[in-house]
């Protein structure tokens, strides 16, 4: 009987101790970490800037349709003297074909000639703009009339004006869409010489143009 109890008791122990070590090693819950709201003052996004986009350089335009306006230096290749005038004209009247009237001053004989051509262009999508043509001219200059032998009259001066035609070839270089300068050659071929300059011969010229 006295065994009977004592090993009740030490069951009894034994139990106890168990759901002691049972109830030690459960974990204890940890409590989720509370969120404290910030109270730094939020600075707004700064708004992005656009960058403006470069315009594509535009090319230069060709003389199509365009009228110009120019002066020029006309230095004679067949001993006339140098030339000074102007040019205007159209770089297109129909088709292809432009036409151009140039005024020319030559300082040595006091001639002033006037030519009118129609010019050819070939359509190139450069700079250079060659052309070639012809025309009709006029060439105002004086006409000294000696006096008559043996009197007191004196010589007389009167202006003529000799006819001619010209053959060009030349082209123009632009440096800008409203700038070019030119260079041709002109040769004239007069009719008459009634004048002390009839303005025949191989011309050079030099100028530039403003484009409109």
């Amino acid at each position: 009987m006295m065994l009977t109890r004592c090993c009740a008791a030490l069951l009894l122990t034994v139990s106890a101790q168990v759901s002691a070590q049972t109830t030690d090693s459960t974990p204890t819950p940890v409590p989720p970490p509370v969120a404290i709201p910030s109270t730094a003052p939020v600075t707004p996004a700064a708004p992005a800037v656009p960058v403006p986009a470069t315009p594509p350089t535009p090319p230069v335009a060709p003389l199509t349709s365009r009228l110009y306006a120019g002066a020029s230096v006309a230095p004679s290749l067949s001993g006339n003297g140098t030339a000074y005038g102007i040019v205007v004209g159209s770089s297109q009247v129909f088709g292809s074909f432009g036409a151009q009237v140039a005024i020319d001053y030559v300082t040595s004989s006091g001639a002033i000639s006037v030519d009118a051509s129609l010019l050819y262009r070939l359509k190139l999508a450069g700079k250079l703009q060659p052309y070639a043509g012809g025309g009709l001219g006029l060439t105002s200059s004086a006409v000294t009339t000696p006096a008559p032998t043996g009197t007191t009259q004196t010589a007389a001066t009167t202006t003529a004006t000799d006819y001619a035609a010209n053959l060009i070839v030349g082209s123009d270089y632009l440096l800008t869409d409203s700038i070019a300068l030119s260079g041709e050659a002109m040769y004239r071929a007069a009719f008459s010489s009634k004048g002390s300059a009839n303005g025949a011969g191989l011309r050079g010229r030099l100028g530039i143009k403003f484009l409109f």
